[in-house]
């Protein structure tokens, strides 16, 4: 649930969350359809209940500034649901670890590599990755140079990660939030806990597992912000956060075997199958979701 406008009430009826407009107008969604409610809105209340019963359906509510910056997010309380995983997390031995880091590199660069495809862009990361030359920082500064050209004279010069100067790199950020409020939901649900990360290390309110499995969704994310460049001309990001969470919750991903997968439905898959490299200490069975064959037809 996208929630953008100012002085909304969220509250609970019959099973379905709502959201009361100023003008007294009511929207509904049943509340085990929520898998994040996402405030981009100023003066906007949840009542006790509501929020109660989000957190009991582990959805995870994320809070934007007045500029759509996302700010934080509200989450249950940290729960295990599986302790021999979370035993597993914490004794996973480092040479796992690097194979599991460096599957996650790579299948971010096949996504970027299909996205570009795509685009019909000429780019050297297939190169990089039959090279094994899977160096983050030149892959992605050869990346964001071919990528940002689809642009044209609206284009960054620079990929901006806070502050953004650039309306598209704004978008960028905002859409890999709602990808890891989505993220982070899996990770709970499935019993990880989310600052045992695989590459990147804890830091004071950070969650470094989610770091590292978003690497691979980046270039969704990227996907997403194309085609609302594709069909609308005008990059603003109050018009793209309209569109940006709807479009990720009904588009299709590949994951393993399977096609066209809803895009929650192929994170908990592919989380799920993280808990199987950590129960079974092997990458024999992960999943990690495929931008292959990607079209940008609706």
């Amino acid at each position: 649930m996208h929630i953008l406008n100012h002085g909304s009430f969220i509250g609970v009826d019959r099973g379905c969350l709502t959201c009361t407009l100023p003008d007294k107008t009511q929207k509904r969604l049943p509340l085990c359809d929520v898998l994040a409610v996402i405030v981009a809105a100023r003066g906007v209340c949840f009542s006790g209940e509501s929020f109660s019963r989000l957190l009991e359906n582990n959805a995870v509510i994320l809070h934007c500034d007045c500029t759509y910056k996302p700010i934080g997010h509200t989450v249950a309380l940290h729960r295990i649901v599986h302790s021999d995983i979370f035993e597993r997390q914490i004794n996973m031995p480092p040479s796992l670890q690097a194979k599991l880091w460096f599957a996650l590199l790579k299948a971010k660069s096949e996504n970027q590599a299909f996205l570009l495809d795509s685009l019909s862009k000429e780019h050297k990361i297939w190169q990089y990755i039959q090279n094994n030359c899977l160096e983050e920082g030149n892959i992605a500064r050869h990346y964001w140079k071919v990528f940002f050209k689809s642009f044209g004279k609206n284009a960054p010069k620079k990929r901006e990660h806070q502050d953004a100067e650039s309306p598209i790199n704004g978008m960028l950020n905002y859409a890999y939030a709602v990808m890891s409020a989505l993220l982070h939901r899996s990770i709970l649900i499935h019993g990880l806990n989310p600052v045992l990360g695989i590459h990147h290390k804890y830091r004071f309110r950070s969650n470094p597992l989610v770091y590292d499995l978003i690497e691979p969704l980046r270039p969704f994310c990227d996907f997403i912000l194309l085609r609302y460049h594709k069909k609308y001309s005008r990059l603003e990001i109050d018009t793209f956060v309209k569109h940006c969470a709807k479009d990720m919750i009904n588009a299709n991903m590949n994951i393993g075997k399977a096609r066209n997968v809803s895009l929650p439905c192929a994170l908990d898959n592919y989380v799920s199958s993280v808990c199987d490299v950590y129960k079974s200490e092997s990458l024999k069975n992960i999943k990690i979701p495929s931008l292959k064959g990607i079209s940008f037809e609706e």
